[in-house]
């Protein structure tokens, strides 16, 4: 990397801990959300000058722990420790929340959407992953629950190329899923054991092939797909 970083404004409005952010995919457009129950977005088409541009604030009723835009950047996720998702977007010309997701008995840690924007995947306290079918009309329905961790669940990330999910949790380990081709059951397809404590995040590589973990033990883990016979 050449050059240097060099903080450009301070974006100031939450009254509590912020928690998570994410840039819309056009890159002109900072979602944030935090303890405050509210999730904010902020304009940047003037450079280095940023406006917000509203505020939400019905759609929760505890910290909004985790916030994540869709690939065509028409719909915003939210994940709440009130156990419930809420799915956003502003097609009749102002952010509303179209849909509410509910079926976590405790926390939604993280919630992440597909690379085709067909399957939504969440996580929680309650130690479950779910993955959810994004049909048309804002209509969301369960495919699995996935029970695969025996602690909280703290992190779930898509394969970028592929519907392979990954997830993270406070057992120390990393769980990978599938659907089976032929009965299209989710299923847990592999584990990810070398932690000696909570694995708090994780993400794939460009390509897919590799997955790098972050634990509560210090350490960061890169970990190498390797076809079968090699």
């Amino acid at each position: 990397m050449t050059g240097k970083l060099k903080a450009i404004c301070t974006l100031k409005g939450h009254s509590g801990i912020v928690w998570n952010t994410s840039w819309h995919p056009k890159g002109q457009m900072l979602a944030s959300c935090g303890e405050d129950k509210t999730i904010r977005l902020w304009n940047f088409k003037d450079g280095d000058k940023s406006t917000l541009k509203c505020l939400l604030a019905d759609g929760h009723q505890r910290t909004v722990r985790a916030i994540a835009w869709s690939y065509c950047g028409q719909s915003l996720a939210s994940a709440s420790f009130d156990a419930t998702i809420a799915i956003w977007d502003n097609k009749s010309g102002q952010f509303e929340c179209n849909a509410t997701l509910e079926g976590h008995e405790n926390e939604v840690k993280s919630v992440a959407w597909s690379r085709s924007g067909s399957m939504l995947a969440t996580c929680s306290r309650d130690k479950s992953v779910w993955v959810w079918e994004v049909w048309e009309d804002n209509e969301y329905e369960c495919a699995a629950v996935l029970n695969a961790h025996s602690q909280d669940v703290k992190k779930v990330v898509w394969h970028p190329h592929e519907d392979i999910l990954a997830s993270a949790s406070y057992d120390n380990s990393v769980k990978l899923y599938m659907e089976d081709a032929s009965d299209k059951d989710w299923t847990c397809v592999g584990t990810l054991s070398s932690h000696t404590s909570t694995v708090w995040s994780l993400a794939f590589d460009k390509t897919g092939d590799r997955i790098v973990t972050s634990s509560d033990d210090r350490t960061l883990k890169i970990w190498q797909k390797y076809l079968p016979g090699k």
